[in-house]
């Protein structure tokens, strides 16, 4: 799970810095981290559903 965000930030991060204008970086910066964001969210959904039986036990 984490080589896929970790590919994905560098990919964002690339994208940021070759963006042609501010107006343009900022707004990748944005829409991909929290696109990113997102990503991490829905696959840690199974590990947030174990720790949180873990610990009810």
């Amino acid at each position: 799970m984490y080589i896929v965000l970790f590919a994905c930030a560098y990919i964002w991060i690339m994208m940021v810095a070759t963006a042609p204008s501010l107006l343009k970086g900022i707004a990748v910066f944005v829409i991909g981290g929290s696109l990113i964001a997102l990503i991490y969210y829905i696959l840690d959904t199974p590990g947030r559903k174990r720790r949180r039986a873990a610990e009810e036990d």
